[in-house]
């Protein structure tokens, strides 16, 4: 009679409130790098594009703290996405990374459409790289939550 073989455990799962912090920290990551090279930055970091009655603010003139609060707030937004996608599911990773991904490509629209007066085609590298910083932090967001169900992800999904 052979042993009964048991599953191993599914990999650590880490609170949603640190998941939140990680996330983050990797948004502020992907700013201070692309802060660097002015085609690279986000929509929100375009300060020189901000409105004129805008730019002289004190809060709004430091690049530093709306990187901070804009990476608080994207942090949240993939909480919200990890929290709406069903652990169960054999693709979780995609379905965290579209959702991140898509959160933060609707923000950055929408900053450039309402606040900024960067010709499309100057912003749009900045907000292209929107998809590198989608698939990092959804990838964060799905490792630190345990992964898929079977604790890998299914070949299909690749």
């Amino acid at each position: 009679m052979l042993p009964r073989m048991s599953s191993p455990p599914p990999p650590r799962s880490f609170s949603t409130a640190v998941l939140g912090l990680g996330a983050a920290l990797l948004h502020l990551g992907f700013d201070l790098a692309c802060a660097q090279v002015s085609w690279a930055r986000p929509p929100y970091l375009r300060m020189e594009d901000l409105p004129e009655a805008f730019r002289y603010l004190p809060f709004v003139s430091a690049p530093v703290a709306v990187s901070i609060a804009a990476s608080a707030v994207s942090g949240l937004l993939g909480v919200i996405a990890l929290l709406a996608v069903e652990p169960g599911t054999g693709r979780r990773r995609w379905q965290l990374t579209r959702l991140v991904t898509g959160f933060w490509l609707f923000t950055a629209v929408l900053t450039w459409l309402v606040w900024l007066s960067t010709p499309f085609l100057r912003a749009l590298p900045g907000m292209a790289l929107g998809l590198v910083r989608g698939l990092a932090v959804g990838w964060l967001l799905w490792r630190g939550s345990g992964g898929d169900a079977t604790g890998a992800d299914p070949a299909g999904a690749a």
